[in-house]
């Protein structure tokens, strides 16, 4: 028995370009490196998966800070969505007041929000600065000199941050650190925040916007602050759910349509590496009409939207460059055996399954739907050449299986496609086991991905 596995990470590390392609790493090349776990299924039972492979329990008294999302707006993590995982820590729904006019800003207003998005139907809720603020410290004072957030923020011992991986019109894009520093501040302390140290006022706030960078940084700091006072990080985790990304936050009430489609769940006890690999994975998308990332790159660059980042690596908070691990593989092989599946294939958040012999399935999803396995993650019971061409050929990003053939595994290996296989065999047999396989046989001499596909093709097709 052989197995095999690569990384996504070291994958990564080979396809991203430009201002970001120093930041993934292996652990073996940088020491302390931040793991940033991901699956590409986005459900509550996938939201259960990526916060235990975190390896850290919450306990005792548990909040969960999310975005309520402002009224008239539908981006906001679901009711449903979130359901199972704040449930499964007997966790509490925290949130402070907006410092804009809206439906948040008042906590009468913000009550009513809260109830009519549903989060009121599936657990606890908090307003944690509906009686009140107060502050604690900041490691950074180069703008604020102090964070001030809700008064309810005492009463928990352990914080989740669950975050909607988005854009955002002032800050560029908003993830775990906007979440934690603007998120978790007061309506007071988020004006502090914007005005990078002016004033307080919430009114007054917006005639000191001007100093861009200054509140980027002042952003990365409130979210350290808030870290330290959770044990130093000890006793925190982050998550980023990257699904409909627009442009704009989701305290818009009429948020641009994305333009591109759901990427997955990422999480990390380390805020920087985790919001460094959703920008990066965004940066790095494989763009094409009706699916494009252009207009979100656009928010973020032009509100140096990075910056916040790089000031909270400067500060100490986290390091930019992490291990990137796909756990969706493991779990997606355990199903496909337990279910007596032939393949599975997870991309943009949707998982289909298929029971068809041989490499049918493959060959119809390669010519009706191309766009279902170029970047996904697929399981498949046993993976021939043929199987590992047309894997090529719709440009599958990862690869789990009971049991590969050689031929194969060179084939995708060649092809910079990652694989965990728990058995490595000379040839895939026959099914009566008398030879090999007699597609697999008719591609012993064809060395080239788009031959073999082109031989496939042009098979009978079995009644």
């Amino acid at each position: 028995m052989k197995n095999t596995f690569l990384s996504l990470a070291a994958l990564l590390s080979l396809l991203l370009t430009g201002c970001t392609s120093h930041h993934p790493s292996t652990a073996e090349s940088l020491p302390d490196t931040p793991v940033v776990y991901m699956t590409q299924e986005i459900s509550p039972a996938a939201l259960v998966r990526v916060y235990e492979a975190l390896g850290r329990e919450a306990k005792g008294r548990v909040a969960v800070k999310i975005s309520t999302g402002e009224a008239g707006g539908h981006n906001y993590l679901q009711p449903r969505l979130i359901q199972q995982l704040v449930n499964q820590v007997n966790g509490i729904i925290v949130e402070c007041n907006t410092a804009y006019q809206g439906k948040r800003n008042t906590t009468a207003d913000h009550w009513q929000t809260i109830r009519e998005h549903g989060f009121t139907d599936i657990a606890t809720v908090d307003i944690m600065d509906e009686e009140g603020d107060f502050t604690i410290p900041v490691q950074d004072t180069t703008w604020i000199h102090y964070d001030r957030v809700g008064s309810h923020l005492k009463n928990y011992d352990f914080l989740i941050n669950l975050a909607h991986f988005k854009g955002h019109a002032m800050g560029g894009f908003g993830g775990v650190l906007k979440n934690q520093s603007i998120g978790v501040a007061s309506a007071a302390g988020k004006a502090y925040i914007h005005s990078a140290g002016i004033t307080e006022d919430v009114v007054e706030t917006w005639q000191h916007t001007n100093n861009q960078d200054g509140f980027l940084e002042s952003m990365a700091a409130a979210a350290q602050a808030v870290h330290n006072y959770f044990g130093n990080g000890e006793r925190i985790l982050y998550i980023n759910v990257v699904n409909n990304l627009s442009v704009d936050c989701d305290c818009d009430s009429h948020p641009a349509a994305p333009e591109m489609q759901d990427i997955g769940i990422l999480a990390s006890l380390d805020p920087v590496a985790l919001d460094q690999a959703c920008i990066d994975l965004v940066f790095n998308y494989p763009s094409t009409d009706g699916d494009n990332a252009q207009a979100l790159i656009e928010r973020i660059n032009s509100r140096h939207g990075i910056h916040t980042i790089e000031h909270a690596e400067a500060i100490g908070l986290g390091k930019r460059h992490y291990t990137l691990q796909n756990i969706d593989g493991t779990e997606m092989l355990q199903t496909l055996n337990q279910q007596h599946l032939s393949l599975l294939v997870r991309n943009h958040g949707i998982t289909t399954e298929h029971s068809s012999r041989g490499v049918q399935d493959l060959l119809q999803l390669l010519q009706t739907e191309p766009q279902r396995l170029k970047g996904a993650v697929v399981a498949d019971k046993m993976i021939g050449k043929a199987a590992a061409a047309l894997m090529a050929a719709g440009g599958v990003k990862e690869v789990y299986t009971n049991l590969i053939c050689t031929p194969a595994k060179q084939l995708l290996e060649e092809e910079h496609i990652p694989v965990f296989a728990k058995e490595e065999v000379p040839q895939i047999l026959n099914r009566d086991r008398s030879g090999q396989c007699p597609i697999d046989a008719q591609l012993n001499q064809i060395n080239t991905v788009d031959e073999c596909v082109q031989i496939l093709k042009n098979m009978p097709r079995p009644e």
